[in-house]
């Protein structure tokens, strides 16, 4: 087995396993998903680029396995996540779209992609 193979069925344990989170993806056409198992990045530093500061970013982000999904969201579709709201199994689930100032990165060479998520805003 080589070193990319190895990584990729590793993915089950780093992304899929104890510290992953249910995810639920609603692709374009409004075909829901039974939920993934993710790893959730529920806050990010940032740097503004203007000022030099660090800022807290409370975007999630998601990492997927590639091969576990049915259907790859990609950069400019129309998909809905549906992610706990706070690190625990059991959380209510927040809606939320793929960024429209940020695409996603990964894929097939690594194995997962990472989604970066902006909160659907309710009405």
């Amino acid at each position: 087995m080589n070193i990319r193979e190895r990584i990729e069925r590793d993915l089950g344990t780093t992304l899929e396993g104890n510290y992953s989170l249910p995810v639920i993806l609603i692709d374009p056409d409004g075909i829901e998903d039974e939920p993934y198992r993710a790893q959730i990045l529920y806050d990010t530093l940032n740097i503004n680029p203007d000022t030099g500061q660090a800022i807290i970013s409370n975007n999630p982000i998601v990492s997927l396995r590639v091969s576990s999904l049915r259907r790859v969201p990609q950069a400019g579709e129309e998909w809905l996540f549906k992610i706990p709201i706070t690190p625990s199994e059991n959380a209510e689930k927040v809606d939320f779209t793929l960024s429209k100032t940020r695409a996603p990165e990964g894929g097939v060479s690594i194995g997962f992609k990472r989604y970066y998520l902006s909160r659907v805003k309710q009405l």
